[in-house]
């Protein structure tokens, strides 16, 4: 006879039950396997049955139906005696609680951190984590961890103590370009209606990230423009230029030449972007070309 705990166990967790002949003599001591592996009888020769769970092929309601041989072997008037008993449980799937600022979809090459946690685990869970789509970094603490997606879409695998849980997927957004912005006192400048001749003594480029994306992941969204270059422009002819690597450039020598009808044409070069392992990489936004009419 088989006395289970419970015959519905989430993967990840312990089976746990007892094994037994229903009559037996004091004469007898019995040894006894649980698919083939020796298990521990105790002094009222009751086997002990212990395993942990694993994840199977789950139907619709998350379930998976599994079963394990035990067999109870004895010395009986010289002969060897062996009782078998086939048992019947269920592996439940373990519901996977994913918090992130952003768990719907998760970003291309920046650092989506997640807290991966299992309830139905409790104390006993150790989790792992693999990934395809991403590289994985472990978190200081149990459950977290950070996804940095290499493709289009991103599988995380969770186990617990070397056990397969379950996996979840996700879609992978392209990092949002950021808003290129002229400013002149900490304003934006009137691209649009233009600025009294001879114009602004010095302009501030700022690289201005999607507010969305800024909010969710701050480490990831920090831009800088490190060159770009001003050019005074009568119609069509250039009059005076000068290049900058920082991104406030002094424009005191255009005010000398500068007329109403002239305008200061800015293009951005160069854009970079620091990441959360605050390593740096060019941003490829195109040609960026900004007109600042004198009036």
């Amino acid at each position: 006879m088989v006395r289970a705990n419970s015959r519905v166990v989430a993967a990840g967790t312990k089976y746990e039950a007892e094994m037994f002949l229903a009559a037996s003599s004091s004469a007898i001591t019995p040894t006894m396997s649980q698919d083939g592996r020796a298990i521990q009888v105790d002094a009222r020769k009751i086997g002990k049955v212990a395993f942990t769970a694993t994840a199977g092929a789950y139907d619709s309601e998350g379930n998976a139906k599994k079963k394990w041989r035990g067999a109870i072997n004895f010395k009986y008037k010289g002969k060897d005696t062996t009782f078998v008993v086939e048992e019947d449980y269920i592996v439940a799937k373990p519901v996977i609680q994913i918090q992130s600022a952003s768990v719907s979809a998760l970003y291309k090459n920046c650092g989506n951190e997640l807290n991966v946690q299992v309830p139905a685990l409790g104390s006993t869970y150790s989790p792992s984590f693999t990934a395809s789509g991403a590289k994985v970094i472990a978190g200081a603490t149990k459950g977290l961890v950070t996804l940095v997606p290499t493709g289009a879409k991103v599988t995380l695998n969770v186990a617990s103590s070397g056990n397969a849980i379950g996996s979840q997927e996700f879609n992978v957004r392209l990092i949002p370009k950021p808003e290129i912005q002229a400013l002149s006192n900490g304003s934006p400048v009137n691209e649009k209606q233009g600025v009294p001749a001879p114009g602004p003594r010095a302009i501030t480029m700022k690289a201005v990230p999607d507010e969305s994306f800024k909010t969710f992941l701050p480490k990831d969204a920090r831009y800088k423009i490190t060159q770009w270059e001003a050019i005074l422009v009568r119609g069509k002819r250039p009059v005076t230029q000068t290049s900058f690597t920082s991104e406030t450039g002094n424009l005191a020598q255009f005010a000398a030449a500068a007329q109403p009808g002239d305008r200061i044409m800015i293009e951005v070069k160069k854009v970079t972007r620091t990441n959360f392992l605050n390593e740096s990489e060019e941003v490829n936004l195109g040609i960026v070309i900004k007109n600042i009419p004198l009036n």
